[in-house]
């Protein structure tokens, strides 16, 4: 584990200098403290948990729809790059689309932004290939769904391709399989 080569590849570095600087911290002393820390082994009970229930395996069998903001703080975007790389890995990347609202906040989608989206899972299942109009098409139809009286936040599809996610929690033997980012 080196924090200085993750921290380097994040999307968030520049945030993350600017926010040390202005709050008078050594960014470098903090790393140097997490590469020199000692390392906790995981329990295997926990690992066996997370590999059942949240380590991505790519194995989808069934069209699948993810619908992300691009603001999320909470669930990261970078997730869905993670989720994407599995299912790809899996030879399932035809089951899978993913769409994204550019907007702050964890699954902070309009009512007509979610029936928009499950349109689009509705037409898959109904013909049998996925037919994703584009983030200006996705926007005009969630507004003809919706009163602006009623929902201040304009409908924002957009295109968006987020960063790789650093440590993947996925079984791939690339990132060391199972244990990759549990390991000590």
């Amino acid at each position: 584990m080196n924090y200085f080569a993750d921290l380097a590849k994040s999307a968030d570095l520049l945030e993350v200098i600017g926010l040390y600087h202005d709050a008078g911290l050594s960014l470098t002393q903090d790393l140097r403290t997490l590469n020199n820390a000692a390392r906790i082994s995981a329990d295997p009970a926990a690992v066996a948990y997370l590999t059942q229930n949240i380590v991505y395996d790519g194995e989808i069998s069934v069209p699948v729809l993810t619908l992300h903001t691009t603001g999320d703080g909470l669930v990261v975007p970078e997730n869905e790059q993670a989720y994407r790389s599995a299912v790809d890995r899996a030879g399932n990347g035809d089951l899978l689309r993913q769409l994204f609202v550019a907007r702050a906040g964890h699954c902070a989608f309009t009512p007509a932004e979610k029936i928009t989206a499950i349109g689009v899972l509705l037409n898959r299942l109904a013909t049998g290939f996925w037919l994703v109009p584009p983030p200006f098409v996705l926007n005009a139809e969630a507004s003809a769904l919706s009163d602006p009286g009623d929902n201040p936040a304009p409908p924002a599809f957009t295109f968006f391709f987020p960063d790789r996610y650093l440590r993947p929690f996925d079984l791939a033997p690339a990132f060391g399989g199972v244990f990759g980012p549990f390991r000590s």
